[in-house]
């Protein structure tokens, strides 16, 4: 399965930092947290099939792991920060919403905050035609760093951000599924969480992106 294309313009997290001194902000702290271990309906997170694969050629991609990470849901700073896991999106009856994107971002990185930005108007839209968001920040304003926490709620706030999102220093953990660059995106088919596409690159049209997702979906049974 092929989405809609996306920009092959990424930067290396690994690379040098750039432009670091001694008085830049402490990474957040990030602790493994334990999240959720089934649905928001109590349905069992999978473990079986679960990989990094991406659906390819007709194959079934695999499902992605139940990931946790602390961050803010739906946006709201003010609720504080809450565990987020994978498991939150998991939705085998399709009862809240069919795809889940995601989409894994740094400070520093000015094509990550155009999609950022591209998604706050039509967050509403999109939620309404089954999708949900998760933006991950792996990186602070350097390459290589962080995020701190002021760094991600400054972007938060910068960017009228209007979605979950979640803290991931250094792709810690998003490093198992491939992100060594940024942007990086993923669709995952929440009847069964398997990963229908993910790879380096932002959606040139996020709203074509994510339907493309729904119309497989909405079109073709679950994969297992």
């Amino acid at each position: 399965m092929r989405l809609a294309p996306v920009s092959l313009l990424v930067l290396s997290l690994g690379a040098a930092a750039a432009g670091c001194g001694d008085d830049r902000e402490a990474d957040f702290p990030d602790p493994d947290v334990a999240g959720a271990a089934s649905s928001p309906d109590g349905a069992p997170y999978p473990t079986d099939r679960v990989g990094s694969a991406a659906r390819a050629n007709g194959i079934p991609g695999a499902r992605v792991p139940n990931l946790s990470f602390q961050g803010y849901v739906n946006g709201d700073r003010a609720a504080g920060l809450r565990t987020i896991s994978m498991a939150d999106f998991y939705d085998p009856k399709q009862e809240r919403h069919k795809v889940l994107m995601v989409f894994a971002a740094a400070t520093w990185c000015s094509i990550c905050a155009a999609n950022s930005e591209a998604l706050v108007p039509k967050k509403a839209q999109l939620e309404a035609e089954g999708a949900v968001f998760l933006e991950i920040v792996v990186n602070g304003g350097a390459l290589n760093e962080g995020p701190s926490l002021r760094e991600v709620e400054a972007w938060m706030s910068r960017h009228g951000t209007n979605y979950t999102t979640a803290i991931d220093v250094r792709a810690r953990r998003m490093g198992g599924l491939g992100v060594s660059t940024v942007p990086w995106s993923m669709i995952v088919d929440t009847r069964t969480m398997e990963i229908l596409e993910a790879g380096a690159g932002a959606p040139a049209d996020v709203a074509k992106y994510t339907r493309a997702g729904l119309s497989f979906v909405t079109t073709q049974p679950p994969s297992y």
